[in-house]
């Protein structure tokens, strides 16, 4: 599992890795694999607790002062295992990292956009390493996702999780819902949370991935198995902005979405800098259209496509 490093830089607050060579390295792992299924007491007890916890403004501090540090311990376990990481022993130590590594990824100039293969490039530059360390916190301090979510999911649905990221939508179920015995496939292309996400989830029987590489963008389901290749959920949120096609892939995944099927997305409405591709702002009222053509929502705000679209869950209506 050992992740390989571009030379310069050091192993502490300027780690230089290769990511898309790590993903490689970690996709030829094979691990033995078991069930994350919980009995719904456990997840029920599990998710009343951290929803007090959170409600009466405990969680935070609980978090950050290291006293619930299951999230604390999976980062320095991968930080030092796999990334070869130098020791680091308290959560004030990640905080204090999480804010080099941010204050080096920030952008002066405008990144270019010339292909899919630059588009996965422009997401591997080194300093990326720092969305990593964001998006380990933000899971931890935000535990519970999209709950009105599991409202509507029913047991034993296939689910997609595309632009998946740390894939906090199987995090969430993986600690409150197991019980609901669904299985997940989790995509994205080779950036730095994703090769996190394969370290935690690797061992799961319930999951599999799909890595986007420059030649899938096509395609990018191609290596899901056709038998396999139509969802009961579908889940891409804070992803149509980051899209080079963001139309091409609302129309793409709606296919592969049955009758009746959950589509839960949201569209923040970007300046199209950064990692925001600038073709997702320019396409975003067509591709907001393109989802409210063959769905209905059932939760959330879609009217105005001008606008910042929230979280939203949408029906497919069949044809």
């Amino acid at each position: 599992m050992d992740a390989s490093h571009y030379p310069g830089g050091n192993y502490f607050d300027q780690m230089r890795i290769d990511i898309a060579a790590s993903h490689a390295s970690l996709d030829n792992v094979n691990v033995a694999k078991r069930s994350v299924r919980k009995p719904w007491l456990t997840n029920t007890f599990r998710l009343l607790l951290t929803g007090f916890l959170i409600r009466t403004n405990l969680w935070m501090p609980l978090v950050m002062n290291g006293l619930v540090r299951r999230w604390f311990d999976d980062f320095v376990a991968y930080w030092g295992d796999v990334l070869g990481g130098r020791p680091i022993a308290t959560v004030s130590d990640f905080n204090a990292l999480l804010h080099d590594y941010r204050k080096g990824q920030q952008h002066v100039d405008e990144l270019q956009w010339a292909g899919p293969a630059k588009h996965v490039e422009n997401w591997q530059a080194p300093q990326f390493l720092y969305q990593t360390f964001h998006n380990a916190r933000k899971l931890a301090l935000r535990p519970v996702i999209g709950l009105r979510l599991w409202r509507y999911v029913t047991r034993g649905s296939r689910i997609l999780e595309y632009g998946c990221s740390l894939a906090p939508y199987y995090h969430c179920y993986r600690r409150y819902f197991s019980h609901l015995r669904c299985s997940f496939v989790l995509a994205d292309i080779p950036n730095f949370p994703f090769h996190y996400a394969k370290y935690l989830y690797c061992r799961d029987d319930e999951v599999e991935f799909v890595t986007i590489n420059p030649t899938m963008f096509s395609d990018p389901l191609a290596d899901v198995p056709g038998q396999d290749s139509r969802f009961d959920v579908i889940v891409i949120t804070e992803v149509f902005e980051h899209l080079d096609n963001p139309l091409f892939v609302a129309g793409y995944l709606l296919e592969r979405l049955k009758p009746n099927g959950l589509f839960v997305f949201d569209y923040i409405k970007s300046e199209g800098h950064g990692l925001d591709h600038p073709n997702a702002l320019r396409t975003r009222e067509e591709t907001i259209s393109e989802v409210l053509k063959t769905t209905r929502i059932i939760h959330g705000e879609a009217s105005n496509p001008r606008e910042s679209v929230g979280f939203c869950i949408a029906q497919k209506v069949e044809a």
